[in-house]
């Protein structure tokens, strides 16, 4: 029996894990004690990965379409076949369109790297990220045009040394498992949490503070808290005086959000509002972090920006216990981390979808690696403007990701090539002209990286693949080396992708893999060492060299240079007339530990724990619709013609005006997946808007309304009922 250290890939956290195997066979599969992050915690995911790896509906071998898309009608192919058909297609799309018309879709915790340098390779800047406006993106966007770097993200393998820990918008119970228990590790230390939700997380029943927010109104709980920060002294004025600027002109914005203003906005109780800031601000050191759930309101860039400012007014930056940066550990990072890939680039950005609309998030322009928004990818696809958009090749599932469905389905059918790397053949899969097998984390070698983290962890194979499975970027360079575009990659193959990707750390990935963990020395108050900036000078990696409130370049590019508050364009107060048909407040997005981003959906073994999609609310809201606990409704919004179906589940202290959507779900058990989408999934009735965040465009997933009512269970509940 030998025990192997690797690490998970089922989401974005990626917990160690040892692994236990014997004469070939895994046999085991256990959480890893010398992870520095995850420190032996293995989520129910994680834990699922010998089922995963062994599904029976695993796709193992390449398939191609022979029917109509969505038909369901496939023959196995060679990767032969499948790759040069591939290379043979792309190539006539890029001779007759040009190299934009081809785009690519990766999101980590895949392979996310072998993208970036095809696509630089190929010419083309079409990278569709589908979630670059309403996730990541926005907050690395907002923490670099503030402090020139990531800074609110849950980046650390220990919160120890914190006194308060405001957690806004984020739920690591369910999204980031190992760190809500370091997350414990200080409370048990006797470390106080605030929690910021609309919901009754376990996080928000562990906290002190539990502030349960109105959906998309955390830029105005931002200002109020900012508000009480400042005139009860809270603040460190030296600090202020020198590493900031625009303090008083956000003082004189903040002095207008009272206590008894942003509760009435908010319906947070004046008393909770003056508690949390109180506690925050005492304290002798205070870190806050945020994720999704405040980059899906709306104003989220804004938003974003308002949260980071929270530490900076304590003056006690990159010190322990507090906020602060930990040094990039040198590998070669994936683009969607803001990196460099290594590569001449000869792109024209100037010419990227979204360029013109949005000059920070896309274009020659953008803050971080510039993205085009979704919307502008699907309207070229389906008008040819401002340039035909033909071929996509995705690890992901956006017919469930995407926010309008229906839209989405429409355009991936117009395309004239969908290829698709996964697991399992999906929603979007069952479009695709051809479905290409991976190989899970057990049968992969990998680099682990982990965002704002100063570590690096190695992902090594444990097991032969099944069937014909490869590492996801090896048919991605093949597939470009067979385009005649060798000569233009840094590498032919995966396996040297690793060994390229650690070069400037000085060892290769065999090297690497012994080793297991590669972390980078910190130290404090680097700010004041010149251990920031790319010059080498005392500051912030901004163009002011501090801390920018407000921003110089969102002034020079016509936009507030200072955040504010935007009540969302659909709510009870922007559209009360509309409001009286669709009385509650629909949030969307939300995911529970047993699934990513539908992974997991297939899987008896987490499909018992959470065998439906489901619409949690108050009791006291089921009371007034006449529904119990596991009732069916029917959910509706004014933004789509269609309604979803949702299963109750009654959560004690929700807001009685306040329903649940957990997002991304198709129905298991349809014939036709497409079917199972749109009967189930959130983004059904979430419009893929592009005019909510004036910097990057901005998604309302989260601060939708809705009406609801009692309806029959969905066919594939009917027949497990039955059963």
């Amino acid at each position: 029996m030998s025990v192997i250290h690797t690490t998970c890939r089922f989401c974005l956290v990626r917990c160690g894990m040892k692994v236990e195997v014997e004469d070939g066979e895994v046999k085991k599969v256990t959480g890893d004690t010398s992870h520095p992050m995850s420190k032996g915690y293995l989520c129910v995911k994680g834990k699922a990965s010998i089922d995963m790896t062994f599904s029976p509906r695993r796709v193992i071998y390449p398939q191609k379409r022979v029917g109509e898309r969505g038909s369901g009608q496939w023959r196995r192919v060679s990767w032969d076949e499948a790759l040069g058909d591939i290379a043979e297609r792309l190539n006539a799309i890029r001779t007759e369109h040009g190299p934009n018309a081809i785009a690519v879709q990766a999101l980590p915790p895949k392979e996310y790297f072998a993208y970036d340098i095809f696509l630089a390779a190929l010419g083309s800047t079409t990278f569709f990220k589908h979630d670059s406006h309403q996730c990541f993106t926005p907050q690395l966007m907002a923490d670099v045009l503030t402090y020139g770097g990531l800074l609110t993200y849950p980046a650390y393998t220990s919160v120890l040394g914190s006194d308060v820990i405001l957690l806004w918008g984020i739920n690591p119970s369910e999204t980031n498992g190992s760190k809500h228990q370091r997350v414990r590790d200080a409370q048990r230390q006797g470390a106080k949490t605030i929690v910021v939700d609309p919901r009754p997380t376990l996080s928000a029943k562990e906290a002190a503070v539990w502030l349960r927010v109105r959906p998309g109104t955390d830029a105005a709980l931002a200002l109020g808290f900012i508000r009480e920060m400042i005139v009860n002294g809270w603040i460190d004025e030296a600090f202020l005086a020198r590493w900031t600027v625009g303090f008083d002109a956000l003082k004189e914005r903040a002095l207008g959000y009272t206590p008894e203003r942003v509760s009435k906005i908010c319906w947070v109780p004046e008393e909770n509002i003056r508690e949390a800031a109180k506690l925050f601000g005492e304290a002798d050191n205070a870190a806050l972090y945020t994720f999704i759930g405040a980059t899906m309101g709306g104003n989220s860039v804004a938003t974003l920006r308002l949260l980071g400012f929270i530490p900076a007014l304590k003056g006690k930056f990159d010190q322990p216990g507090n906020n602060g940066f930990l040094p990039a550990t040198g590998v070669r990072m994936p683009s969607y981390f803001g990196a460099n890939l290594g590569m001449e680039e000869t792109r024209d950005f100037s010419v990227q979808l979204s360029a013109g609309k949005f000059p920070l998030l896309a274009g020659p322009d953008a803050i971080t690696t510039p993205y085009p928004h979704p919307r502008q990818v699907i309207d070229a696809i389906m008008t040819d403007k401002p340039y035909p958009v033909r071929a996509l090749w995705t690890d992901c599932n956006p017919v469930v990701g995407l926010e309008d469905s229906a839209a989405t389905i429409e355009a991936l059918k117009k395309l004239d090539l969908l290829v698709v790397s996964d697991l399992f053949e999906s929603p979007t899969a069952s479009l695709a002209d051809y479905i290409l097998p991976v190989t899970t984390h057990l049968e992969s070698n990998a680099i682990s990286e982990y965002s704002g983290v100063n570590m690096i962890a190695a992902r090594t194979r444990v097991m032969a693949p099944r069937g014909e499975a490869r590492d996801e970027g090896d048919p991605v360079l093949e597939v470009a080396v067979r385009m005649g575009l060798a000569n233009k990659l840094p590498v032919s193959n995966y396996e040297e992708l690793l060994d390229y990707r650690l070069e400037p750390l000085g060892m290769t990935f065999a090297e690497f893999s012994a080793a297991g963990i590669f972390e980078r020395a910190n130290e404090p108050a680097k700010h004041e060492k010149g251990k920031i900036r790319k010059d080498g000078k005392p500051g912030f990696n901004t163009a002011s060299g501090k801390i920018e409130f407000a921003s110089a370049k969102l002034a020079a590019f016509g936009y507030d240079p200072l955040p504010d508050f935007v009540e969302p364009p659909d709510s009870p107060y922007s559209a009360p007339q509309l409001a009286e048909d669709y009385p509650l407040v629909l949030i969307s997005g939300t995911r529970s530990i047993e699934y990513y981003s539908t992974m997991g959906i297939e899987i008896p073994r987490l499909r018992s724990r959470r065998p439906w999609p489901t619409l949690e609310m108050s009791p006291l809201t089921a009371a007034c619709f006449g529904l119990e606990e596991g009732d069916w409704v029917s959910v509706e919004t004014p933004n789509s013609p269609r309604a979803i179906k949702r299963q109750v589940a009654l959560m004690a202290g929700m807001d009685e005006r306040v329903v649940n959507a957990e997002g991304l779900w198709y129905m298991p058990g349809c014939e036709d997946l497409i079917e199972g989408v749109l009967e189930a999934n959130s983004n059904v009735l979430t419009p893929l808007r592009d005019d909510v965040d004036p910097v990057c465009g901005g998604s309302v997933a989260r601060c939708l309304i809705c009406r609801i009512a009692k309806c029959e269970p969905p066919e594939a509940a009917r027949r497990d009922h039955a059963a």
